[in-house]
């Protein structure tokens, strides 16, 4: 039986726990805060980097971990008894992690990386569903393939309070957040597969309209599968998620796997506390 590992980066919203939980492998992304580094997932959590964003009204900056970093943990894995891995990036849209993944010369591991076109832990059901083959004796190349195929299906939609942030780190036009922030618009934002950036898919005047459009979205797309992974993520605001989950609850009953995650700060360095949404992996 060939020994195949998993690896994915902490956009991935698969925490310490979560990485345990499943046997996957963690890479850390750096967040700096007031001039120092800090890896997130082990040094700082979700909520310590949300207050500091509402007290300091400001978006920190993030990085990738180094090439030697990377080599680090390629050692780990080979010395755990792995002769293969994938790895499983967020969008290399926001990151440069795919790249460096991609440009890696390691002697010793089979490596294939594959790039989920999507964020937070939508990609960390990618890895999940890629255990799940291994643990089903696939063969490593037949695993690539059939993560490279389900990685189209995966969707996340997310709201966020307010455009702030977002017009910050270059997602949307300045023109339209001002818009935005008179008339107490709240946009549904999609992460889309086919090409690994932010959509704005639908424009809602307050937070009640916005959680009835999820729910629609949620019938629309959830509605039609049989077996699906779900997840239901927050940026600093946790009572969004709590109000939606409750909405969604017959979903999320229904769903093979769910799972909550607060948004890791690699990404909430883009949109700001008030985030909150939903995400889905239809599987076989």
């Amino acid at each position: 039986m060939e020994k195949i590992a998993v690896l994915v980066d902490s956009g991935s919203d698969i925490d310490l726990e979560k990485a345990k939980e499943f046997g996957i492998y963690l890479m850390p992304f750096y967040v700096n805060l007031d001039g120092k580094f800090y890896k997130e997932q082990v040094d700082l959590k979700p909520e310590e980097f949300y207050d500091w964003i509402r007290k300091n009204e400001k978006l920190p900056k993030t990085s990738i971990p180094s090439p030697g970093e990377l080599e680090e943990k390629l050692n780990e894995i080979k010395n755990d008894g792995y002769e293969k891995l994938i790895i499983i990036t967020i969008s290399k849209n926001f990151t440069g992690f795919f790249n460096l993944c991609s440009q890696m010369d390691y002697e010793g591991l089979d490596i294939k990386v594959i790039d989920s076109r999507s964020v937070a832990l939508t990609t960390g059901l990618l890895a999940i569903y890629a255990k799940d083959l291994i643990e089903k004796r696939f063969e490593f190349e037949k695993i690539v393939e059939m993560v490279e195929e389900k990685k189209k299906e995966s969707k996340i939609f997310f709201t966020i309070d307010t455009f702030k942030y977002i017009i910050a780190g270059g997602r949307v036009p300045k023109a339209f957040g001002k818009v935005g922030e008179l008339l107490n618009i709240k946009p549904i934002v999609l992460c889309d597969p086919t090409d690994g950036k932010y959509h704005i898919v639908k424009t809602c005047r307050g937070e009640k309209k916005v959680i009835k459009e999820m729910e629609k979205i949620a019938n629309e797309y959830l509605g039609k599968f049989d077996k699906y992974y779900m997840i239901i993520s927050n940026g600093g605001y946790k009572k969004g998620s709590e109000i939606l989950e409750e909405k969604l609850k017959d979903f999320k009953e229904k769903s093979s796997l769910f799972l909550s995650s607060q948004i890791a700060p690699s990404l909430g360095a883009n949109t700001g506390p008030g985030l909150f949404g939903f995400g889905f992996l239809p599987i076989d």
